[in-house]
């Protein structure tokens, strides 16, 4: 959920990308009172195809620097780590001092060390917060992205042929869904399948990744091959379909769905990458609104579920009984609200807090 940016190789529709992504999300946490916006738990994949591609990227282009893990890890860190552990400190360190929401914190102070390593996806994957305790539930992505950022370099480094890292990366990934199908064949009783699935995916990352590497070795392949690659999408979704049709009991998005909905959003990424000709396409997503957004984009993914979590029911008990009109209107009211107090919040964070420490990425390069 953080803005990347290469000083080489910077396409500004990815930013606008970007923006679709946080507003996805944000439609889905704060207006989960409708299902209007099921589909906005895609952002996060786009968020993850992104981060893959991007870095990847990067790493590809830096690999014969002689400063290779210094400058990224420098430059990630300065990207992620300020924000991420001064909410950290407010969560975990003024809260329990000024005693707030101590029930609701109970569980997260309990189990903060997993936040302070970066490791709450696998909390989360075997024990989920109790109900009403959710304000940080949104940050397991952030652990998977982080993970991946210590590891990959490291890979890339030690393979550096792009044809190698293509074969590994396409195996781990067929290894992590062939994973997920062994763990639901045992049935294990009481296990919270959904949650494990959800908490641990990471085909988007994967597929981003898949995309920079297949650019580097032919910038032009996924355009000339889209055709044959789509027709075996669809067949093995049509596989999975008829399989499953005589017992409906098979978990679509674990085994097929995240990385075929990776995969087609690793299309559009290579699509905008490669200076896409679709002038409309180029226009939507460099428009101001959703540049502005993909530019706050990581404090809006990092405040906009928390303030939301924390102040919509209030406010929906205050304008149900300030202006007497519907629950829906109250919910839709009270998540507009939240959603707007997000993004300013995330304006000054970006503008007085990240861009002092974004200033201090141009020494690693």
């Amino acid at each position: 959920m953080n803005e990347i940016k290469d000083n080489k190789k910077y396409y500004p529709a990815l930013d606008g990308l970007r923006g679709v992504a946080i507003t996805f999300v944000v439609l889905y946490h704060n207006f989960n009172f409708t299902d209007r916006f099921f589909f906005g738990w895609l952002g996060v994949d786009l968020f993850f195809v992104l981060s893959g591609f991007l870095i990847t990227t990067i790493l590809l282009d830096s690999l014969n620097n002689p400063h290779y893990f210094r400058n990224f890890y420098a430059r990630r860190s300065l990207r992620i780590f300020p924000l991420y552990y001064l909410v950290l400190l407010i969560f975990f360190v003024v809260f329990p001092l000024l005693q707030l929401f101590p029930k609701r914190m109970e569980y997260f102070i309990n189990h903060q060390l997993w936040f302070w390593f970066y490791l709450q996806n696998w909390l989360f994957s075997f024990r989920n917060p109790p109900p009403g305790s959710n304000m940080l539930v949104h940050f397991w992505s952030l652990a998977v992205e982080e993970q991946f950022y210590l590891i990959w370099p490291l890979v890339i480094f030690l393979l550096r042929k792009t044809k190698v890292l293509l074969v590994f990366m396409i195996l781990f990934l067929i290894l992590v869904v062939t994973i997920r199908g062994i763990i639901y064949s045992y049935h294990i009783q009481n296990f919270n399948y959904p949650a494990l699935y959800t908490f641990t995916r990471v085909d988007g990352i994967c597929i981003g990744a898949i995309v920079a590497i297949l650019r580097k070795i032919n910038a032009h392949y996924l355009k000339r091959n889209i055709g044959f690659i789509v027709i075996i999408l669809a067949s093995l979704n049509f596989l999975f379909y008829f399989l499953n049709e005589p017992y409906g009991v098979l978990p679509y998005l674990a085994l097929c769905g995240y990385t075929t909905f990776a995969i087609l959003i690793g299309f559009l990424v290579n699509e905008i990458a490669g200076n896409t000709e679709n002038k409309i396409l180029k226009q939507i997503l460099e428009i101001q609104p959703l540049l502005f957004l993909g530019k706050i984009s990581y404090g809006l993914y990092v405040f906009h579920w928390p303030i939301y979590a924390l102040m919509a029911e209030p406010l929906f008990r205050a304008l149900k009984q300030s202006l007497k009109i519907s629950d829906l209107l109250c919910l839709t009211f009270a998540a507009i609200i939240t959603t707007l107090l997000s993004i300013v919040v995330s304006v000054i964070s970006y503008y007085t807090f990240e861009t002092r420490f974004l200033k201090l990425k141009a020494r690693f390069i």
